[in-house]
């Protein structure tokens, strides 16, 4: 039997559930749009090599992937989702419901789930711009290691060799 079925033949069910889930995906929605902004913000900050706005941005992103974090875990008991269950969703949920209340479920579903696939988009896009910048640091610090070798040559590895004791100092704070 299906999960809709199921939830049919209990219509007591739906309605109470669909009043404690109402809420939280509301939350998602905010935390979700919130996310976006802030990996919008991150992505420029990485393209302004804003150390200060970086590391202002990245805080408050773990803040709101914690609060993510939770709320699905709520979602997801307010769904009754169990171990080795057969999960029931959101929309199966909205489909068993009257008008509004299944309807608007539904809407929010969709958007929701519209929401998490740009913030997916948007922190891969975030990650390969950190990669980047990681890389070409990585270079800049290679080059100006050569520049400061006595040797100014690179070894097998590709790196800066030198066996002779270098005094030297780079100031690379921001």
């Amino acid at each position: 039997m299906r999960a809709a079925e199921r939830m049919q033949k209990d219509a007591e069910l739906p309605p109470e559930m669909a009043g404690r889930l109402e809420p939280l995906v509301l939350a998602l929605i905010s935390a979700h749009e919130e996310l976006i902004k802030l990996l919008e913000r991150h992505r420029a900050a990485i393209s302004a090599a804003d150390a200060r706005a970086l590391g202002e941005v990245v805080g408050t992103e773990r803040d709101v992937l914690t609060r993510i974090e939770s709320l699905d875990r709520d979602c997801r008991a307010a769904l009754g989702h169990k171990p080795g269950v057969a999960a029931l969703t959101m929309t199966t949920l909205a489909k068993a419901l009257p008008s509004p209340e299944g309807p608007r479920l539904a809407e929010s579903a969709a958007y929701l789930r519209a929401l998490a696939s740009r913030a997916r988009t948007l922190q891969a896009s975030v990650r390969e711009a950190s990669e980047s910048m990681a890389s070409h640091i990585n270079g800049l610090m290679r080059q100006v290691s050569q520049r400061l070798s006595h040797a100014g040559t690179y070894g097998a590895g590709g790196r800066v060799e030198s066996k002779a004791s270098v005094v030297s100092g780079l100031d690379v704070s921001l």
